[in-house]
């Protein structure tokens, strides 16, 4: 039986951050993922040829995730930055999200939203949804759409879902969907060089590999678990059990007896995890001239956008084409009608891709629902890094700290649990 410091379940970006720092901290550590491939829904998978993110197209240039990378291995992370970062599309027009009015008041938002909320009457309420705070000032169907498909990129939610007061902290933090950057090669480019971080201090990553069950002592602490890998199970100790799978899926693995009563069901209770539909296709014909990433203010359903046809990025085949699109179904909590979903993301992008129906071949679909893959929680509505274990901990999108989202947020969950076990000597 091998014996480790630290077992981490998952290798999504909160389960990434957290192995490398626990590797950076000295201690043994495994890392076990059950696809064969690092990331999560950060990652980058090949279909046909072309290389397709599974969720994050952009990372923040500077934040938790490149600090992540320059404390592990020493280098700075690959970008490419077009001169256009972000573009907003609005029927038939397309604004510059970088710069130019919109870019301005982009750049600018935090300041006067930090001077509005000042005012106590413009304050929101605490609990109440983004959707009533601005019922406050307008009524508009417009702009309310236009709030629901940024929250939708932010968030996978839309205004019902989102508190107001949430949605302002985010936003006056100033740091929020700023200095962006599009990894070369995809996503998990990013993660990959932490694979060698992790190895080269004595850790292990076993990939195509399920966690199965947790194993307790008679102290109530987890002693290790149990692990289906390559078809054999295996049996490893740790010290320290962080999980990267959602605590629902965390409650699930070591099950509700191992928890004082009532805390397996009040998580299942609070789990409510948010969607995301995405469709990548590809065209040897351009379909638009815009690069990399577009907010859409006026849709049916599509909330962005990505362009990853330049040679830059290396995501494409020669003389090809490559795009994805994204929407939040309705509702993003809950049940929903996935092929009536899809319908509407398709008519989105037939408008905003002229000569989709002629030149685009459909590549795949991506279906991020309620608890698989690892929760991801409404910002807002997270549940705690602790668990009522006190060597358990977990990390990642169900468990953000404050108004928090993306990746960025992900490392800052990794960091504060590391911390954490560090402090208290385990």
């Amino acid at each position: 039986m091998k014996r480790f410091d630290a077992l981490v379940i998952g290798a999504g970006v909160g389960g990434m951050a957290a192995a490398t720092r626990l590797a950076l901290a000295g201690k043994s550590t495994l890392l076990v993922e059950a696809l064969d491939r690092v990331g999560g829904r950060a990652s980058t998978r090949e279909v046909d040829g072309f290389l397709l993110n599974t969720g994050a197209i952009a990372i923040e240039r500077d934040g938790p995730v490149p600090q992540l990378l320059k404390d592990a291995v020493g280098i700075e992370v690959d970008f490419y930055v077009p001169e256009r970062d972000t573009l907003l599309l609005w029927g038939k027009r397309e604004f510059n999200a970088s710069a130019g009015p919109v870019g301005l008041a982009r750049g600018n938002l935090a300041s006067i939203l930090r001077a509005a909320t000042a005012i106590p009457a413009l304050r929101p309420k605490p609990g109440q949804s983004t959707t009533d705070w601005l019922r406050r000032f307008t009524k508009s169907k417009t702009v309310h759409g236009f709030v629901d498909n940024v929250l939708g990129g932010f968030f996978a939610a839309t205004g019902q879902d989102v508190p107001a007061d949430v949605l302002v902290e985010y936003l006056t933090r100033g740091s929020a969907f700023k200095n962006l950057g599009f990894p070369r090669g995809g996503t998990i480019e990013v993660w990959k060089p932490l694979v060698d971080a992790i190895e080269a201090r004595g850790g292990e990553v076993w990939l195509s590999s399920n966690v199965t069950a947790l194993r307790f002592g008679a102290d109530g602490k987890v002693t290790g678990a149990e692990i289906d890998r390559d078809g054999t199970t295996t049996e490893v100790q740790a010290d320290v059990v962080v999980s990267n799978a959602g605590p629902l899926n965390t409650v699930r693995l070591a099950g509700a007896e191992n928890f004082p009563d009532g805390y397996a069901a009040d998580v299942e209770q609070k789990t409510d995890g948010a969607a995301i539909i995405t469709v990548h296709f590809a065209s040897q014909m351009a379909l638009v001239d815009w690069p990399t990433l577009a907010l859409v203010g006026k849709s049916r359903r599509m909330t962005y956008a990505g362009n990853f046809s330049a040679p830059e990025q290396r995501q494409t085949k020669p003389g090809w084409f490559l795009y994805s699109a994204a929407s939040t179904p309705r509702p993003a909590r809950g049940p929903f009608d996935l092929e009536a979903e899809k319908g509407l993301l398709l008519a989105d992008v037939r408008d905003y891709f002229p000569g989709f129906d002629r030149h685009a071949t459909v590549l795949a679909w991506d279906v991020t629902a309620h608890d698989w893959p690892a929760q991801r929680a409404v910002t807002g509505y997270d549940l705690p890094i602790e668990t009522p274990v006190p060597n358990l901990w977990n990390v990642g999108d169900g468990v953000k700290l404050g108004a928090d989202a993306g990746t960025a947020a992900c490392v800052r969950t990794a960091d504060a649990v590391v911390e954490r076990i560090l402090q208290r000597g385990l």
